[in-house]
């Protein structure tokens, strides 16, 4: 569920013929902002960059306007797009819902009644992508939002298969966002796999072949998961069908209202049925959240042995990129200590600072939740007073908010601005 926040000074107040209402800080690595149509109907404005030349505008247009083809299975439609001054925009369909993210953040896995619906929707989504010739090239979580009528692939890309942008590098990542969905973590070993229901692992280990080739196309991956279902409508259409079993039963949706700071609640706190039913299995995730200064916890369980998965470590941001800076505070014992990042765009690590406490360590981005990004943390330096841990950075600009999760609450936390 979106964030939204007032417009800045700077911020465009429309775009085409959409009104701009709000700035949504959920996304690290686009301008996004909640807008509304002539109709009143709320939508998403999203600016991905500026256009460096007129080849890289019209090239841009072409993808929106293939982008607009795609099927409406299971993915938020692009509306339209186009490009005012020098920036491209995107209009997309507003969908209202928690993201598999928070879900799994806050009831933990999924039972395998709900993990089969979600598993056919997001190879539904998926499929109706690469029908219209293009790939995701970022799917994860915080890329499926589980609306009223099933989930929904969000926020894909406009990008045909350039680089490591490829309809196989889609496949492999939504078998990881299966296996997550079903384990509450990132998939680590094969080991891993053993969580999913018997007549789903075979589908999701062949995903994961460190052979691109070997991977399964995804209308073949739908096919064979929608074994069985009756498929006279159309392939995309009985997975939509099949994946309403993965709805979110929240209350009717409101559209947000600028300024507040957390509606998203009625997705994430409300009452969601298929999670309630299953709640005495729930398992709270808390093996990495640690204390920023104190005694080392007790090391969690190794991984059980197995072949290693891909890993799933993530480029930082260019959007982020620099040196931060700031004071942060923490309680139970009372706290303030500077802390200082560096945040290399483009690579996988960037590191971390106390000057007071003497402590370095090493960040690695593990995920990108809407405007939130979670880094492991690995104390290098001065563990006799710091240890590592999971670390959140929500940046806005050249301020971010920086905190450090620990059991119990009371997270230190304050904001860093950008040198």
């Amino acid at each position: 569920m979106p964030t939204v926040t007032p417009l800045l000074p700077g911020d465009p107040r429309r775009v085409g013929r959409y009104r701009l209402t709000g700035r949504v800080d959920d996304f690290a690595g686009a301008d996004v902002f909640l807008a509304q149509r002539v109709d009143g109907l709320a939508v998403l404005a999203a600016f991905p960059g500026a256009a460096d030349d007129a080849a890289a505008t019209d090239r841009f247009v072409a993808e929106a306007r293939a982008a607009r083809n795609i099927p409406p299975y299971c993915v938020a439609r692009i509306l339209d797009a186009g490009v005012e001054a020098n920036r491209p925009y995107l209009i997309t369909e507003f969908v209202d819902g928690p993201t598999l993210a928070e879900v799994v953040r806050t009831w933990g896995p999924l039972p395998p009644a709900v993990l089969r619906p979600l598993a056919a929707g997001c190879a539904t989504g998926i499929a109706s992508i690469h029908r219209a010739g293009l790939v995701h090239g970022g799917f994860a979580p915080d890329r499926v939002v589980l609306g009223r009528d099933g989930p929904r692939v969000v926020h894909f890309s406009t990008t045909p298969p350039y680089g490591t942008a490829t309809p196989a590098a889609d496949i492999l990542a939504w078998a990881r966002v299966v296996t997550f969905a079903a384990t509450g973590r990132p998939p680590a070993s094969e080991a891993d796999l053993d969580a999913l229901p018997d007549d789903l692992r075979p589908a999701v280990a062949d995903c994961f072949s460190p052979e691109p080739l070997a991977r399964p196309q995804a209308r073949a991956l739908l096919t064979g998961l929608l074994a069985g279902a009756d498929l006279s409508g159309g392939l995309l259409a009985a997975g939509a069908r099949h994946s309403q079993g993965a709805a979110s039963r929240a209350p009717a949706p409101v559209t947000p209202a600028p300024g507040d700071q957390r509606p998203a609640r009625r997705g994430r706190a409300g009452p969601v049925l298929w999670v309630t039913a299953f709640a005495a299995c729930v398992v709270a995730i808390a093996a990495a959240v640690f204390f920023i200064a104190g005694r080392h916890p007790a090391n969690a369980p190794a991984p059980q042995p197995g072949r290693s998965l891909p890993r799933a470590d993530l480029p930082i941001p260019r959007q982020v990129s620099g040196t931060w800076s700031g004071t942060i505070h923490q309680t139970n014992p009372s706290l303030s200590v500077s802390v200082r990042l560096a945040l290399p765009g483009g690579r996988r690590h960037g590191t971390l600072a106390y000057p007071q406490l003497g402590c370095t360590g090493q960040l690695a981005l593990a995920a990108t939740t809407h405007s939130v990004l979670t880094f492991r943390l690995a104390i290098t330096s001065g563990r006799s007073n710091c240890v590592g841990g999971v670390v959140r950075l929500a940046p806005h600009g050249n301020r971010m908010t920086f905190t450090f999760l620990r059991p119990g609450g009371g997270n230190p936390a304050g904001t860093l601005t950008r040198s």
